[in-house]
């Protein structure tokens, strides 16, 4: 049987905020004559992208050096960043589940982001509202898988690695969660990663 939990983390990217559609991206793609892929690398993988989500960048020095690798003129940096996250969209169903989630668990969500993307969130949507303790890569200058940054959000929440279910889409996020002894849910096919992680809290709860 599974262990009881005391606390759900949640990667942000990937699980609570999905690429819904790729017709922006798709757009950028035939206008900058680079794949979708190529375009995405660029801008989640890059040295620049590394450094904003440590903090060492303000996400307007990060699009400035980035937007020249792919050929933009420093001028485009706001349609290009509105055209190539316009496909983003909460996963409605997700955050519902979440929300009744508490009070039985302490809630988390732990991202690797860019800078400022607290305030760029918060404009936007509503779902850090659901969590007792957000922490983000640029703020923390730490980044998933790094052991430290997931202590920092064990401590926040008060609560040790075994009594924890950490759910994530990068194969080396769940990897560095599990050497602390935190369980898992590998969320790379979302419908069978979603209907796992129910199974798995509906049985905790049952404990």
């Amino acid at each position: 049987m599974p262990q009881l939990f005391k606390a759900i983390i949640f990667d942000m990217g990937g699980v609570f905020l999905r690429t819904a559609s790729l017709t922006g991206r798709r757009k950028l793609a035939r206008q900058y004559g680079k794949t979708i892929d190529e375009l995405s690398d660029l801008v989640f993988f890059s040295p620049m992208s590394i450094a904003s989500e440590k903090g060492e960048l303000s996400r307007e020095e990060f699009w400035k050096q980035l937007l020249p690798f792919i050929g933009a003129a420093e001028g485009a940096q706001g349609s290009f960043e509105m055209d190539f996250f316009s496909g983003d969209a909460v996963d409605v169903e997700l955050e519902r589940f979440v929300g009744a989630l508490r009070p039985r668990y302490k809630l988390g969500m732990l991202s690797n982001a860019f800078s400022g993307t607290r305030d760029w969130i918060q404009e936007r949507y509503t779902f850090l509202d659901l969590f007792d303790v957000s922490l983000f890569s640029y703020e923390a200058g730490l980044r998933k898988p790094d052991e430290t940054f997931f202590r920092l959000m064990l401590d926040r929440l008060q609560v040790a690695p075994h009594e924890t279910l950490f759910v994530d889409d990068f194969r080396e996020n769940i990897l560095g969660a599990q050497t602390l002894g935190i369980q898992t849910v590998w969320y790379r096919d979302r419908d069978a990663a979603f209907a796992y992680l129910k199974s798995i809290l509906d049985t905790n709860a049952q404990e």
